[in-house]
């Protein structure tokens, strides 16, 4: 799957947060753009945006405020496919 660095950015930021317990948990949308080289958090929506589309992140409302991200088994497997060619 073609993505762009702003997705291969979110999809590790995703992955890799301090509130995840492996990649695929659920984690809380604004910890992403905590996480990112995006200095935008309407940019970083956009990207999870495409990333939904593309079907490798589940974008969750958690409450009035707040929402959840999370990598479907495709995004993990991209998350592996981008890790391994950071090798």
């Amino acid at each position: 799957m073609n993505l762009t660095e702003l997705e291969k950015d979110v999809i590790i930021a995703i992955a890799n947060s301090e509130y995840s317990d492996f990649p695929g948990s659920p984690i809380w949308s604004w910890s992403v753009a905590d996480n990112t080289k995006i200095a935008n958090i309407n940019q970083v929506s956009g990207v999870i945006s495409s990333l939904v589309k593309k079907g490798l992140v589940i974008s969750s409302e958690y409450d009035k405020k707040d929402n959840t991200v999370e990598l479907t088994s495709n995004g993990i497997e991209e998350y592996k496919k981008i890790k391994e060619a950071a090798k």
